[in-house]
């Protein structure tokens, strides 16, 4: 799947990009509030949302796969989350 990002280039889309931008906005954070396990089952479910999303679709957005992080960041209760990623 390729992923047009905000200023127009194109990029295969990587799950670990996904990983990465979660696990950078939770450095700090208690462990037990939100900890590597929690940053795997949400990127399995991000992942497995765009694949739905866009199944006779090759191609996404950077703005897309954000809105689809920020719902399920507050659908599995990690707003607090949201508001750090959001502001990252």
């Amino acid at each position: 799947m390729k992923v047009i990002k905000k200023d127009g280039r194109i990029q295969e889309f990587d799950k670990e990009k996904i990983y990465g931008s979660l696990n950078n906005a939770v450095v700090g954070m208690d462990e037990e509030k939100f900890n590597e396990s929690d940053i795997r089952v949400l990127v399995s479910d991000i992942v497995n949302k765009i694949n739905s999303i866009r199944k006779d679709n090759d191609s996404t957005s950077s703005y897309e796969i954000r809105g689809i992080i920020a719902d399920a960041l507050i659908e599995d209760g990690f707003s607090d989350v949201l508001d750090i990623y959001l502001n990252n």
